[in-house]
């Protein structure tokens, strides 16, 4: 699903989270409002990485990850009637950070609506400090995308 303004990956996106638009996520000017694409990446987040959890649950007593910086470019408008997905991928892994590309796109038309990329820290809550990405949650992810990092 691409449209002419978003950028091509390089990758296939495995994992779409269909989302509703309420009554109250419309603006002034009648279209979807800035803050609530995030909140619908946010449930994006979670969809894809409940998926490699045991139970489907984070265990925050000891290891999560936390967003460090979020980059997102509004391509289009969206509407109260339409029919919207997040789209969310690892786009790279490193030491003690990752980096997802999620889109924000229409499940009609594919067109892409917005475009983020989020980079998050592996985060140890008991000792408030960093931690490496474990080689389990790096194989995990390469199975699931099909692909080495």
């Amino acid at each position: 699903m691409s449209s002419h303004n978003a950028p091509e990956a390089p990758y296939e996106f495995h994992h779409f989270l269909p989302v509703q638009i309420r009554f109250n996520d419309i603006d002034v000017l009648g279209h979807l409002n800035n803050a609530i694409y995030l909140q619908f990446m946010d449930l994006g987040k979670t969809g894809y990485f409940r998926q490699f959890m045991d139970g489907g649950r984070f265990n925050w007593d000891t290891l999560g990850l936390v967003i460090a910086n979020i980059n997102i470019d509004f391509l289009a408008p969206s509407f109260i009637h339409e029919d919207l997905q997040v789209m969310t991928a690892v786009a790279s892994i490193g030491n003690k950070s990752l980096v997802l590309d999620q889109r924000v796109a229409s499940i009609t038309t594919g067109e892409v609506k917005a475009v983020a990329k989020v980079t998050m820290v592996c985060y140890n809550t008991r000792t408030g400090s960093t931690e490496t990405i474990s080689d389990e949650w790096r194989h995990k992810i390469s199975v699931y995308e099909g692909r080495k990092f």
